[in-house]
């Protein structure tokens, strides 16, 4: 296989790619100034289409976390502009909710130990972590030489196993893939490994979780119905690895090419692709804004690092925390300004939720944060028409109408946690226990055949007692009582019983959580089946010497 050394527009290192993929490359993605500039592929990951259905249909699914409830593409959704529309609270360096150091960010997982047991997080309890930093967008990152907002984790592929460089530079993409799944906040665990990851999904059925698969998604499932052939599909054989990963990931989101924006049909030639308020934002843009100083048209990013005052950089100091450097101290990665209009969050932090937000951010000359300030950022004055016209090529512009509607290649299936947007559904109310406080029931944990990482948790609960959890094939008619305890499942009928000791500090009302976990046998006749669920802790202070949980109900699919 022939190997070129080419260099990409505006950032100066050298990759190696194959040949033959960037012709493939190119006859996706012309470039040049009428777009995107030419999409580096390295050698050693060349794209094939096994291997891009491979990374899609493992972007989308849940089971790739450790909880089931958590795909890559839940933070990152081409509707929202390729980054999360949802919107969580971080403490920030304090710990403390509601001060001035908070960052709006991606609620992810809740706490859990090496065993993925709950165990609660300093700043979090048992409620979902929630990351420092916004969720960039994933649509264009193939087109970075660094990847999230500090340029982390370097364009080297190393594989974990080994420690060995299997891919020496371009690589950026396949480093970045691997580092959510082991996250403890994000897709992970405390201490979770490689082989817990490759293990699960060599026994999942692929997507088992989604609906509504997209065509391509569908008809490789279709082919291949397990992850093993998948990825013999795609590799050559059954070995489920995570530079394997990596690469399947990489090669999905180098095929996300969003040049179909009214602007990039107006470069080329069709003068009414852009309406005329639009094209005064456009002459603005490149103009009395001097936002291309940064954003340069076609990629719509200079790719550089720049601190723009936002925040204390005692509070995160981006790239100098990669690259050891002072000078970089408070600088993040400046973004592609592409499908801008469809994101929640833009800045690192979030904060600001809307391009007018944005737009007078810069108006005013950045943040108030001087030090290391990005020299660039001056105050400019603009009419309220004028930034009116600039936000309507920011917005519409700019943005791809196939990723605003998730059409091909930006289509995406329908997510488990998307439909079941607070876990499995819970059932009439619990009784109180010290404090008067009634034990929490955490059930986010789908009850898929096959699952692996199926688990049920109680929180509020009295510190260092013991509970029971209550599984059973029916609801308790209203109103049953044992030894004057209420009751909700129907204990007399068929019904499992496990006993757990609670964590937390002993006899401190609130503190007591636990976790029951026991995996859903891969068997289809359980499919269709329903039962229900509830916690009893046992508490003095409780009716009958016990407090309870509300009710679940546990449909197995």
């Amino acid at each position: 296989m022939d190997v070129t050394i080419f260099y990409l527009s505006r950032l100066a290192i050298p990759i190696l790619v194959s040949a033959c993929s960037l012709t493939a490359l190119r006859a996706q993605n012309p470039g040049g100034p009428a777009g995107l500039p030419p999409l580096i592929v390295p050698v050693q990951n060349p794209i094939t289409q096994a291997k891009a259905a491979l990374g899609k249909i493992l972007f989308w699914d849940e089971q790739l976390s450790a909880n089931n409830t958590v795909a890559c593409g839940t933070c990152h959704q081409p509707s929202s502009g390729g980054g999360d529309s949802r919107r969580s609270t971080n403490p920030g360096l304090d710990g403390l909710l509601g001060t001035a150091d908070d960052t709006f960010a991606s609620p992810g997982m809740r706490r859990s130990d090496i065993n993925n047991e709950y165990f609660p997080a300093v700043a979090f309890g048992l409620s979902p972590q929630v990351t420092k930093r916004t969720s960039p967008s994933f649509l264009l990152a193939a087109w970075f030489s660094d990847l999230l907002y500090d340029g982390a984790p370097g364009q080297q592929l190393i594989d974990p196993l080994t420690g060995l460089v299997v891919i020496p530079a371009g690589a950026a993409l396949e480093s970045q893939a691997l580092l959510p799944i082991l996250k403890f906040d994000e897709m992970g665990h405390d201490g979770r490994g490689w082989p817990e990851v490759t293990g699960k999904l060599a026994a999942c059925t692929p997507l088992a979780l989604a609906t509504a698969l997209p065509p391509d998604v569908a008809a490789a499932i279709a082919v291949n119905p397990t992850y093993p052939g998948l990825f013999t599909q795609a590799f050559g054989d059954a070995a489920i690895t995570p530079v394997r990963i990596a690469m399947a990931l990489a090669t999905y989101e180098r095929t996300l090419v969003a040049d179909q924006t009214p602007w990039d049909a107006f470069a080329r030639g069709q003068q009414n692709a852009l309406t005329q308020n639009q094209i005064a934002g456009m002459n603005l843009f490149n103009g009395t804004a001097r936002c291309n100083l940064c954003h340069v048209p076609g990629l719509f990013t200079d790719t550089q690092f720049r601190n723009l005052g936002i925040r204390p950089i005692a509070e995160d100091n981006g790239r100098q925390g990669v690259s050891g450097n002072v000078a970089d101290r408070g600088k993040f990665k400046m973004p592609s300004l592409r499908n801008v209009g469809l994101r929640a969050e833009v800045f690192h932090p979030g904060g600001l939720t809307s391009l007018t937000l944005i737009l007078a951010f810069y108006v005013a000359g950045g943040g108030n944060n001087l030090d290391n300030k990005d020299s660039l950022l001056q105050p400019v004055v603009l009419s309220q028409q004028q930034r009116n016209q600039l936000i309507d090529f920011l917005s519409n512009g700019l943005t791809d109408p196939r990723v605003a509607a998730e059409q091909a290649p930006f289509d995406r299936p329908s997510l488990w946690s998307e439909r079941n947007l607070i876990g499995n559904p819970l059932f009439a109310f619990g009784t109180p226990g010290t404090g008067g406080i009634v034990p929490g029931m955490l059930a986010e944990v789908p009850a898929n055949v096959g699952n692996v990482d199926f688990k049920i948790g109680v929180t509020n609960a009295l510190g260092g007692t013991f509970a029971m959890l209550s599984i059973a094939l029916q609801r308790a008619p209203v109103g049953t009582q044992i030894n004057g305890i209420p009751v909700l499942t129907n204990v007399g009928g068929v019904a499992i019983f496990i006993h757990t000791a609670l964590g937390g500090q002993p006899g401190v009302a609130g503190d007591g959580y636990g976790t029951v976990r026991f995996p859903i046998p891969n068997a289809p006749f359980l499919a269709g089946l329903t039962v229900f669920g509830e916690w009893f802790v046992w508490d003095s202070a409780g009716v009958g010497g016990a407090a309870k949980s509300r009710g679940v109900t546990l449909p197995i699919f």
